[in-house]
Formats: structure tokens, sequence, C-alpha cells
């Protein structure tokens, strides 16, 4: 078993990592995709990493391991209404932003596709409860990334809030804003974002994790303290200069 020491260096690893992994994205986002397209160092930090990330995925490895590791089957009602509810309303509104004029607030898009939202959720689980008796085997379907799906959309969605106004609160600064996106919530996240980071985070979790955990599981304690002290140190360092020393 672990101690106390072992479980901190590992977690701190991959904190690191994933931490590294965000601000590469967040950089090829910006210089690949969003105009005017060029390179900018993302985050609050001048080394290459995105603190937000790294916390963000040691929240999701703590609350979704037991879900994880669970078979979750459309056999059970509730079950086959989260997946239901999920595709649905994943296909609707990526529908409505791609068919109509784009609405940059969810309450007046729930105002304008509130009615037709529903209406196309509920006619989803009629058709299902109706065909599932009939085709048997769906019922054995494993939905697990399902889920996990939908609850890394969930999670990663109130980390971004809370972030986004506790940086803001903080230092005064905007490091990201969605005003003219898609189904903002006061400008703070918006369907697009959430929806990249529940792929990101289920790919993570799902083909990334299970590397680095067998990475860690092969590597000494030792070489695991170089990596802290090499990487970790001077990122610490830099948190604590250009973020907690502005702050105070």
């Amino acid at each position: 078993m672990k101690n106390i020491k072992q479980i901190v260096i590992d977690n701190y690893i991959i904190f690191l990592i994933y931490a590294l992994i965000g601000w590469i994205y967040e950089v090829l986002w910006m210089w690949l995709v969003v105009p005017p397209k060029h390179f900018i160092n993302r985050g609050v930090l001048y080394g290459p990493f995105l603190p937000i990330y790294g916390f963000g995925m040691l929240i999701l490895l703590f609350l979704l391991k037991k879900v994880k590791n669970q078979n979750h089957y459309l056999e059970h009602p509730i079950n086959l209404i989260i997946t239901v509810f999920v595709i649905s309303t994943f296909i609707y509104t990526t529908a409505i932003e791609y068919t109509h004029n784009k609405i940059y607030n969810v309450e007046k898009y729930i105002m304008n596709y509130g009615i037709g939202l529903l209406i196309s959720i509920i006619m989803s689980i009629i058709i299902v409860l109706i065909l599932i008796k009939e085709i048997k085997k769906l019922k054995k379907l494993d939905i697990t990334v399902i889920i996990i799906f939908l609850l890394i959309w969930l999670i990663t969605t109130i980390i971004e809030y809370i972030s986004h106004f506790a940086i803001e609160k903080m230092t005064g600064r905007l490091l990201w804003d969605y005003t003219y996106d898609f189904l903002n919530i006061n400008r703070r996240v918006n369907w697009d974002a959430s929806r990249n980071f529940a792929i990101g985070g289920t790919f993570l979790l799902y083909l990334v994790q299970p590397i680095i955990d067998y990475m860690l599981e092969k590597m000494t304690f030792r070489k695991k303290e170089i990596l802290f002290f090499v990487f970790g140190i001077p990122m610490l360092l830099d948190f604590v200069f250009h973020v907690i020393l502005k702050i105070i």
C-alpha cells in the first residue's frame, strides 16, 4: 500500500501532466481555430501549465472512479432515461446551433426552444420505451461511457464557472469571455466549451489515464521525486510569484 508521500507525489505528477495537456490544447485552439489565429500563452502562469486542467482532472478521477468501475446497463429505467435525455438534448441543441440563428443566452434559448426540446425528449423516451421491449439485446448494452460523458459535462461546466468567477474576483482579469458564444451562462461557460470538455475528458479518462497509471506503477519512487523537483517546484514558484503574490 502506498504511503501519504507516494500518493501526494503520484497525484501531483498527474496534475502536472494534465496541466500541460490543457495548456497545449488551449494554445493550439487559439492558434488554429480562434481569429486572429496566433500564439497566445494562455492562463496566469509564465510556464506551459494551466492549473485548472490539472485540478479538473484530479476532481474527475476522484468523483468518477466508482461510477467508471461499475457497469450500467439500459435495463435499469433511470439509465435509459439518462441516455435518452443526453442524446436527445445533444442532437436537438446541436441542430438548433447549426440550422437557426444562434442564441447567446441560456434563458433566451429555453424561452425560444424549450417546448421543442421538451417534446423532443419526451417523444424520444416514448419511442425507446416501446422499442426496448422488442430489442431485448439493448437491455444488456453497457452505457457507462454515456453516463461518464454526461457527468464530465456537468462537473467541468461547474468547475469552469467557479474558476472564472474566482479568477475575476481575485485578479480582476477575464481570462476567457463567452459573451458572444452560443448558449453561454453569464459569459463564464458555454455550450461549445462544455461539450469539448466532455469529449476531451472522456477521452482522457478512458485512453490517457490508463497509460499514466501504468507509467506511474512501473516508475520507481526516486524517478517520481526527480520529476516532482524538476517540473513541480518551478511550477509552484511560478504560481506563487505570478498569482498568489499579485493577489496579496
